[in-house]
């Protein structure tokens, strides 16, 4: 965008309503005429404003992401309290009514949708588990962020990986993240029956929310008193009857909605703006949002790549002014950038695993001891057999991941793969049995 036309907008923004001449006269008092008309030509062509009267009455006002920056600007404790509304989820019709543009969801669609591969086809299995762990630690990481959480990438990786919580960390951190893990397993685990219904969010929110919210029947139940939203002259709802009716109202809604893209934003903007938990509400709507993708077999929205900033002022727009624009913004290029990191994931992720290549005898003599000796899968000893073994310094954090990988997937059908019987498997706890 030009300069000229930039200032002309942000200007029009603080100034709904205003003049043409008005406008000339405070941002370019020295160009001329047709060169303010042009400008505010091709800002109505571009949609970024809207005329309102005709003739010498005819004033502009912006519209869209421009409004919500210029809300924005005014200090919290200036702008004017703002109840929730029921009309702007009743007004929403689905597969009628679209937040996300035709151009927005083809975009969306070029950069989720995976490059058809012939292997990938035989096997059966869905992109979102053939990179299930990434995703765990993608947006276990980037989703906890969001909520100040302390733990960098590595230290997330870390905890993931090998439960190994970072010194002098809050134990709250920790706990939120491995709760994001465990939502995130849920949902890909579940994938072919998960359905965006009231079981599955209760589930999911109480999966995030333990040992988070003190009292343990608000684990996956609607809250019973008021909630306030910081930084914010929002104000939920506080009725707790009217709020259950209004999420039903707001399920009923997200479940007709078959545009996959649109769903995943329907449920982003629609479970903050209520508020229907007492806590975790957004950390809720965000692993939920993984599911319409998911079962479309899309790549994930793990809000690794989204502007934190931008995700924040657009919740806070459709909070206080019910608008979408920042938020479809940050939704739309967060997406572009997380599914470019998977698409670039994904050779990774089909590959015949090193460990079934170079170390398929240690692997087979590390799940024996796991099943017959252990009884279980046990990191810290097969890591000492790893060294034991002289294995390469680059290749033993792949070989441990790849060693617990394959005693989560034992099943009496593979047991031969490793020298075992399938009868050696009774009672083991932590692998995927007989399925």
């Amino acid at each position: 965008m030009l300069t000229r036309d930039r200032v002309i907008l942000s200007y029009v923004a603080n100034h709904p309503g205003c003049a043409r001449s008005q406008i000339r006269r405070e941002v370019a008092p020295d160009a001329s005429a047709s060169t303010v008309w042009r400008s505010l030509r091709r800002l109505l062509d571009a949609g970024r404003l809207e005329v309102v009267g005709e003739g010498r009455a005819t004033r502009y006002r912006a519209v869209g992401r421009e409004v919500v920056l210029a809300h924005l600007d005014v200090p919290v404790t200036m702008r004017p309290p703002m109840p929730y509304r029921p009309e702007f989820a009743g007004g929403y019709i689905p597969n009628e009514s679209r937040y996300l543009t035709d151009p927005d969801r083809a975009e969306l669609r070029k950069a989720g949708t995976p490059v058809p591969d012939p292997f990938l086809a035989t096997q059966g299995v869905t992109f979102a588990r053939r990179v299930l762990e990434e995703l765990e630690i993608d947006m276990s990481w980037a989703s906890s962020r969001l909520e100040g959480n302390s733990y960098d990438l590595l230290e997330t990786d870390r905890l993931i990986r090998y439960a190994r919580e970072s010194p002098g960390k809050p134990g709250r951190d920790a706990t939120m993240i491995l709760n994001h893990r465990n939502a995130i397993r849920y949902v890909v685990e579940n994938l072919d029956d998960i359905e965006i219904g009231w079981p599955d969010l209760r589930n999911i929110h109480a999966l995030l929310s333990h040992g988070l919210i003190p009292d343990p029947t608000l684990r996956g139940g609607l809250r019973r008193l008021p909630v306030a939203i910081g930084k914010s002259a929002y104000t939920p709802l506080e009725d707790r009857f009217t709020l259950q009716e209004e999420f039903d109202a707001l399920v009923s809604r997200a479940e007709r909605i078959t545009d996959p893209f649109e769903q995943s934003f329907f449920l982003l903007v629609h479970i903050p703006y209520l508020q229907p938990f007492a806590d975790v509400n957004k950390r809720t709507s965000r692993i939920a949002a993984l599911i319409p993708l998911l079962k479309a077999d899309l790549a994930p929205m793990s809000f690794f790549g989204i502007n934190d900033r931008e995700y924040i002022r657009g919740l806070i727009g459709v909070y206080e002014l019910n608008d979408v624009s920042l938020m479809r913004e940050a939704f739309v290029n967060g997406y572009i950038a997380t599914a470019q990191r998977y698409r670039y994931l994904r050779p990774k992720a089909i590959s015949p695993a090193k460990g079934d290549l170079e170390y398929r005898f240690f692997t087979s003599r590390a799940m024996q001891r796991c099943v017959l000796k252990w009884r279980a899968f046990k990191p810290t000893r097969v890591r000492r057999m790893i060294e034991r073994a002289n294995i390469p310094l680059e290749d033993r954090d792949h070989l441990l991941e790849h060693v617990g990988l394959c005693f989560r997937g034992l099943t009496p059908g593979n047991a031969i793969l490793y020298g075992l019987k399938p009868d050696a498997l009774e009672g083991l706890e932590g692998i995927a049995g007989d399925e």
